[in-house]
């Protein structure tokens, strides 16, 4: 690769904005439908007179993660009252459990452990073990044998803790089993820590803390073993006084297909009362009749210009024409995340720049992908949606509803009413001919 090439691949990278990457933020809201989600979501923290719990919603690759980072920054670094600072912890479940099996007690270890390592790091607090002394005590039956309880540290027996029963699904079966009866100790132990961190942060004159837990929304969804119901459903609802009886504010993404489902009253009523979604960027008009929509395609072409800025680019260094750029783009059907991932591969197959072909590779690619995943009983909602941009749902087609969001089948968007869009990559898709009768 030349050195302009490894620049723009590596201005493409789908991963979330981190910490001084402010300059690639695209602010889709007006073609999101106005949602104005961070600022709703900060002034809920803002007004509340306790602890507040949020859970945040949308498809994988619409944007969740920036949106988070947003809050976080807006949390930090107030525009206007310096009192209104808050210490804002992000734990990324991805990297601190196994979205194959996750239960709260998870959760709360990779909570109380982000808790004490960010605020060592950030802030220069080296907060006590407490009541996690006695609680580790508790774990020493339990065979885990690369944790050592002796005189352990917070930050470092949380850790350690961690990676045990990340690694070992043996271990976690066991520490759940323990931590299950002590349930309410746990907690009483994370809030004495929580406690002793929010007496620190005044010190430093911060209003409080704030724990987001992002991409709980991805954990793999699948019969719960001894509940009766799915694992998301389990965790979210069935354990929900758990997950909100932290004494800090708390946010948390959700799996789309929950909170679209027959739970939303409850998730709603336990959360918050609203739900905030982050849908797809309108590219395109709502069915029957769909079009561009200009607004869209710009902010789009707008997230591409500023990222080969970065890569000290242009739109010619990186697409053979304007039409290949646009056309790219509608393939994405609004998915920020998914615009990164088609750039990257286009470069990947075909280098420099990328042309017509390559973004037809990438469609077939896709095409072919959702052709193996759509099973007969998909197809009736796919095309009501291609029909109409609307969806009835009943008993009989919300799982076949819910497994279309979660895979990005359809695509929600909330622009005016809110609607479905088909993914533009089952576009020449149509429901198999039924074989041919033999009577």
């Amino acid at each position: 690769m030349s050195a302009s090439l490894e620049k723009i691949y590596a201005a493409f990278d789908p991963a979330p904005l981190k910490k001084g990457e402010g300059d690639l933020y695209v602010d889709l809201d007006a073609v999101r439908g106005h949602s104005s989600i961070v600022a709703r979501m900060k002034k809920k923290i803002l007004l509340a007179d306790k602890p507040s719990c949020q859970v945040l919603t949308g498809h994988r690759g619409s944007g969740k993660s920036t949106e988070l980072w947003q809050l976080r920054q807006a949390l930090e670094n107030p525009d206007t009252n310096a009192a209104d600072r808050f210490f804002v912890v992000q734990v990324q479940a991805d990297d601190e459990l196994d979205r194959n099996d996750i239960d709260f007690p998870e959760v709360l270890i990779a909570i109380v452990r982000q808790i004490a390592q960010q605020l060592r790091e950030r802030a220069q607090i080296n907060l006590k073990p407490g009541y996690f002394t006695d609680r580790w005590q508790r774990l020493k039956d339990l065979a885990l044998s690369e944790v050592d309880f002796n005189q352990l540290e917070l930050e470092a027996g949380m850790a350690k803790l961690s990676a045990t029963i990340r690694s070992s699904p043996e271990a976690r079966q066991k520490v759940r089993a323990a931590l299950e009866p002590d349930t309410n100790n746990w907690l009483t132990a994370a809030n004495d820590i929580i406690g002793q961190a929010l007496l620190e942060l005044q010190k430093l004159q911060f209003r409080g803390l704030v724990v987001i837990v992002d991409d709980l929304d991805k954990m793999i969804t699948r019969p719960h073993e001894k509940a009766g119901c799915s694992t998301t459903e389990y965790l979210f609802v069935h354990r929900s006084a758990q997950l909100t009886d932290f004494k800090c504010h708390l946010v948390y993404t959700l799996p789309i297909e929950l909170a679209y489902s027959h739970h939303e009253p409850t998730i709603k009523r336990l959360y918050g009362g609203h739900l905030p979604v982050v849908p797809m960027t309108k590219v395109k008009t709502q069915p029957p009749n769909p079009k561009d929509y200009a607004e869209g395609m710009a902010k789009f072409r707008e997230m591409i210009s500023v990222r080969l800025a970065k890569a000290e680019a242009s739109d010619p260094d990186l697409f053979q024409s304007d039409a290949v750029r646009d056309d790219l783009i509608r393939l994405t059907g609004g998915q920020p995340t998914e615009l990164m991932t088609l750039i990257r591969e286009a470069i990947v197959t075909e280098g420099l720049p990328i042309t017509g072909k390559g973004v037809k590779r990438s469609r077939i690619e896709a095409m072919r992908s959702y052709r193996r995943q759509l099973r007969k009983d998909h197809w009736p909602l796919v095309e009501e949606a291609r029909r109409t941009g609307q969806i009835v749902r009943t008993l009989d087609n919300e799982s076949a509803f819910r497994e279309l969001l979660d895979s990005r089948a359809l695509l929600l968007y909330m622009n005016d009413d809110e609607w479905y869009g088909v993914n533009p990559a089952l576009d020449g898709l149509t429901a198999p001919a039924p074989p041919p009768s033999t009577v």
